[in-house]
């Protein structure tokens, strides 16, 4: 896998979070109407967190040996 703490542009950020809705990949808890969670992962493996608050989404990865990490890789391999 790659550099799991590159920085990711704004483009890419919200390609990210759009892929992640499109797939499904959102919590069933909801802030204001808006999930709380996305989870996405990007074209090299790396499985992304984007979670609402403070008027948007702030992003960040889930290293490699985390559980939820390893739990969104498998399910957006499966969407």
């Amino acid at each position: 896998m790659c550099d799991a703490h590159r920085v990711v542009n704004k483009e890419e950020a919200q390609d990210l979070l759009e892929q992640g809705i499109l797939k499904g990949m959102i919590s069933g808890v909801t802030i204001d109407g808006m999930p709380k969670y996305v989870w996405s992962v990007d074209r090299s493996g790396v499985a992304y967190e984007a979670k609402v608050g403070n008027g948007g989404y702030h992003g960040y990865t889930l290293d490699s040996d985390d559980v939820m990490g390893d739990l969104v890789r498998a399910e957006w391999g499966r969407r």
